[in-house]
């Protein structure tokens, strides 16, 4: 799973020959839900437990500002009242990094169970950043959930920021020296030097 904004730091023959080597293996982040199992709530729970209408569900400003409004209405990120609790679906969130790479017997595991579970897919219509939680949970519904490792992109985070910082010409070196085999976010708007490499 990547993005438009992500770059590769090994070749194309490396990264298939990286795949070969971890065949039957799964790269994905995740962590339970109540703050790693402290069972306090926090704002990932949030995304879930309460109905966010598709309308509200955008990066346009108006959305953002009602969105906000929405969830103070309902409790806060911390707590919800009882009487906005979306009904759950009985199953243990997990949430993680957008950024995974699921081997295929996986894949063919979450395609099933989408199709004989069609309420889970509904459910996430009106969840907020469901590309945070909703391959997450399935995997570890799955029967390969104790067969992960970690993601296998390359960020950089300012303290206390939501999104990670667009990296540079300057920051090529320490990402090509990491485990990792892609990197995120660029932006030719702001390095185009990564066309001349």
């Amino acid at each position: 799973m990547i993005s438009g904004q992500d770059w590769p730091l090994r070749s194309a023959d490396k990264i298939v020959k990286f795949f070969e080597e971890h065949n039957g293996t799964n790269f994905v982040q995740y962590w339970n839900s109540k703050n790693h199992g402290s069972h306090q709530q926090n704002n990932l729970d949030k995304r879930n437990q309460i109905y966010f209408p598709i309308k509200l569900i955008g990066r346009k400003p108006w959305q953002k500002i009602i969105k906000r409004g929405w969830v103070e209405f309902t409790g806060g990120y911390n707590r919800t009242w009882k009487i906005f609790e979306r009904k759950q679906l009985g199953i243990e969130f997990y949430f993680g990094s957008s950024w995974w790479a699921l081997k295929r017997e996986t894949i063919d595991w979450i395609m099933q169970y989408i199709t004989t579970h069609p309420e889970y897919y509904k459910f996430y219509e009106n969840a907020t950043c469901p590309d945070e939680s909703f391959f997450h949970t399935l995997v570890m519904l799955s029967p390969y959930a104790d067969e992960n490792t970690d993601y296998l992109t390359y960020l950089h985070f300012q303290k206390g920021a939501n999104s990670p910082d667009i990296l540079t010409e300057d920051n090529l070196q320490r990402a090509r020296e990491s485990k990792y085999l892609i990197m995120r976010k660029v932006d030719m708007n702001v390095d185009d030097s990564f066309l001349q490499i």
